[in-house]
């Protein structure tokens, strides 16, 4: 008796007759070249040489160990560890550098607060009656806008009667002082207001300092 043959069913793939879809551009996602930073390559170049420099040790401790001496879960913790590092260093540029954009977006604003402030002056002491509106239009803005940077948390700096303080105060003119203000220097005057947001000196006062009397 013949031995049974063996059929082997060899699956075959239909191929569809439709035609396939064309690959869109990828230059629609990507942003107008005027949009893109310079810095952003150099960002990225640092940020791949950093994880680079991390993983680096690792690698270097697989590739030298013995063949099969490799703890494999010590490998795990210690790249588990570094990468919860590396998150909390982005994550403090992040931050820093967030401070760095809003500090630069802010400078403008002040500008314009001194042009008011310098315009309510004159204002005030003109004080005509016809003008009255206007004043208190100019005014109402500036008020509007002092509460806008108090809900940032953004102060003025202390300046007439406080200590000068160099990391606070810029000092465009000196005068003598008197023998009542003591042994340290004292603001007397204030040429340009400046402002803080808690620690952070986002624009410091120029101010005049009275130096003690010797």
């Amino acid at each position: 008796m013949a031995p049974e043959s063996k059929i082997f069913r060899v699956p075959v793939k239909t191929v569809s007759s439709a035609k396939p879809a064309e690959p869109q551009p990828l230059e629609e996602d990507l942003p107008p070249a005027a949009e893109v930073k310079p810095a952003t390559v150099a960002e990225s170049a640092a940020v791949a040489s950093e994880a680079s420099a991390t993983v680096e040790p690792v690698r270097d401790y697989v590739r030298e160990a013995p063949s099969g001496a490799v703890d494999w879960q010590s490998v795990a913790l210690q790249l588990q560890a570094d990468a919860q590092a590396y998150r909390q260093r982005q994550a403090l540029r992040d931050a820093q550098r967030l401070a760095e954009e809003r500090e630069r977006l802010l400078l403008p604003f002040f500008d314009v607060m001194d042009n008011l402030e310098r315009t309510l002056a004159a204002a005030e002491e003109s004080a005509l009656p016809a003008e009255r509106p206007l004043y208190q239009g100019l005014a109402l803005t500036y008020r509007s806008m002092c509460h806008l940077l108090e809900r940032e948390g953004i102060t003025p700096i202390a300046t007439v009667g406080a200590p000068f303080d160099p990391h606070v105060h810029e000092a465009v003119a000196v005068v003598p002082g008197t023998a009542e203000q003591g042994a340290e220097s004292v603001v007397v005057e204030e040429v340009r207001r400046g402002y803080r947001q808690g620690e952070r000196v986002l624009r410091p006062a120029r101010v005049v300092v009275a130096h003690p009397v010797a």
